[in-house]
């Protein structure tokens, strides 16, 4: 690997690591799962350095990450399931008490209120908040229009508020 090539892939490491972290957790339920299938996607892109167009590296990593996912879920004969932990991987060491609880609840409440959406809602909301994806990426792994994608993105947000302020009016009720 060359020197420039060598600086890409670091700069690329740097950059899209952590989001394709969340996002594969996200999709797989399990951190380290998610670090076995990033640490692939790198591989591959490690593979393709000299072959990769660098105006579409983040629609080809999160493209192959969410194959790489879906060929360990069919692997391990799981259902995707959502998990209850925080999205952030750090912790602040200085949170008040019940802080953690709260975000835990929080997190919960929010993974329950996304599986209620349809999948391709459920799909750009993922790219857009947990991985921090542009409109213009979402659309080229989904293959789909930028306008789509924002369809998606405002509807599914639009009905996981409803559903929020209907939890926040009836604390009893539980998200479907």
């Amino acid at each position: 690997m060359n020197t420039d090539a060598h600086q890409f892939f670091n700069e690329t490491l740097q950059r899209y690591e952590r989001p394709l972290i969340r996002y594969a957790q996200n999709l797989v339920g399990q951190l380290d799962d998610a670090r076995d299938i990033v640490q692939d996607v790198f591989l591959r892109l490690s593979q393709s350095l000299h072959t990769i167009d660098q105006e579409r590296l983040a629609p080809w990593l999160f493209t192959v990450c969410k194959n790489r996912a879906t060929d360990h879920l069919r692997k391990h004969h799981r259902l995707v399931v959502m998990e209850t932990e925080t999205l952030d991987l750090e912790i602040s060491p200085d949170a008040a008490p019940g802080y953690e609880m709260e975000q835990e609840e929080t997190s919960a409440t929010l993974h329950r209120l996304l599986k209620t959406l349809p999948e391709k809602q459920r799909e750009a909301i993922r790219m857009k908040f947990i991985a921090g994806l542009s409109y213009k990426e979402i659309s080229t792994v989904m293959k789909t229009s930028v306008g789509n994608v924002g369809y998606l993105i405002h509807h599914g947000v639009n009905a996981m508020r409803e559903q929020w302020q209907t939890l926040e009016n009836n604390p009893g009720k539980i998200a479907a």
